[in-house]
């Protein structure tokens, strides 16, 4: 990042910099940042990072490589590709989430606890299911070596106990 400064203004040039080649693995990137120092201090831009309204979560994929986040209103998820530096899809819910979860390495298998007691399974084509639950969630939690989606509630249970 260039920052110069006239009349008591700083402007800062986003636009120059180094740019890495893609065809570095991780590894060489990782390396060539320790050791360059315009490297190490370069800003990458994430294209349309934002909701119209407000954000209620963020989440970013075990693969380390998409960003989801949902909206409040009108009730949004968007994922964002962190490699292309930009938005990848946005899909309309019709409830707010509460809370969201990645059951896959990338965006293909995806969990959402919306605030209307359903919990939304999504694929890489949409939504693909959905099941209601009996009190209103407030987070999940997923065990992938038994395949287990596990959903705190909040109020009491079927027996009045909670």
């Amino acid at each position: 990042m260039d920052v110069q400064e006239r009349n008591s203004t700083r402007v800062y040039a986003l636009s120059t910099g180094p740019q890495l080649p893609e065809w570095l693995s991780d590894r060489a990137r990782r390396n060539l940042s320790k050791r360059d120092e315009s490297v190490r201090r370069r800003i990458d831009l994430l294209q349309d990072f934002a909701m119209p309204s407000t954000s209620s979560k963020l989440a970013q994929s075990p693969d380390g490589r998409y960003v989801m986040g949902c909206g409040t209103y009108p009730p949004r998820i968007r994922c964002y590709d962190l490699s292309e530096l930009g938005m990848k899809f946005e899909r309309y819910l019709d409830a707010e989430a509460v809370d969201l979860l990645f059951l896959g390495e990338d965006y293909g298998k995806l969990a959402l606890l919306r605030g209307d007691r359903t919990v939304e399974f999504h694929a890489p084509y949409g939504s693909h299911a959905s099941i209601r639950i009996p009190t209103f969630g407030r987070a999940m939690g997923y065990e992938p070596t038994s395949c287990e989606l596990l959903v705190a509630c909040t109020g009491r249970g079927a027996k009045g106990i909670g």
